[in-house]
């Protein structure tokens, strides 16, 4: 488990002020610095992205709230895929560790457990790498622009700052796909808080990782 505190990392964006504006969670997925993440977190303006240093080595650690230091290491944007809403990011990032291999949603079955990795909230300022459990509850094949994908429903609420989260198989140990978020009806709906109700459900839309490793 220790693997994904040195992997799964904070996306954000630094402003003109200097502040570092936390945008979502993204991976390494290559050992020369390369990390994934969803292409809604970033868009596509490259002016002032970053990824945040891991800041522990030990999942079991408390993480302070209070604890405000990050070292931002600057990315670039080297691939996009607004279909499937992917994007690949280049970092001086180098990594000595076994990533973990792959796979895809091919590789597990409705039903199976699921592992999350990620950082829930962290576009309100709280960096807290959060693990969370769920199961597969649906495999699905949804279209963009005539193109369609494989995709995974996912039994668990998430929050703001999860998008790019990583996906992993607790039978398999192999990266199987990427947070994309909770599913939303188009049209309608309200905020409140800051909150759209229809989004208070436990049916999280992930990416299938097979199209990640198309992209290498």
């Amino acid at each position: 488990m220790d693997i994904f505190t040195q992997i799964v990392l904070t996306v954000g964006r630094i402003s003109p002020q200097g502040s570092i504006n936390m945008l979502g969670t993204g991976f390494l997925i290559s050992s020369d610095g390369k990390i994934v993440t969803s292409r809604h977190v970033v868009g596509d303006i490259e002016r002032g992205l970053v990824v945040l240093f891991p800041h522990l080595n030990n999942i079991n650690e408390y993480q302070d709230t209070t604890n405000n230091a990050c070292t931002p290491v600057d990315v670039t944007i080297i691939d996009s895929d607004p279909f499937r809403d992917l994007v690949i990011l280049q970092s001086s990032l180098k990594c000595t560790l076994n990533i973990p291999l792959m796979g895809s949603f091919d590789d597990v079955s409705v039903g199976e457990s699921i592992g999350i990795f990620g950082f829930p909230h962290c576009v309100e300022g709280r960096r807290v790498l959060t693990y969370q459990q769920a199961s597969i509850g649906a495999k699905v094949l949804l279209e963009s622009e005539g193109i369609k994908s494989k995709h995974a429903v996912i039994n668990t609420q998430t929050r703001p700052g999860q998008s790019g989260s990583l996906i992993f198989s607790i039978r398999t140990n192999k990266l199987i796909g990427l947070l994309v978020g909770a599913f939303a009806p188009i049209g309608g709906g309200i905020s409140l808080g800051g909150i759209n109700p229809r989004e208070l459900h436990q049916t999280t839309h992930c990416i299938s990782a097979e199209y990640i490793k198309n992209m290498l």
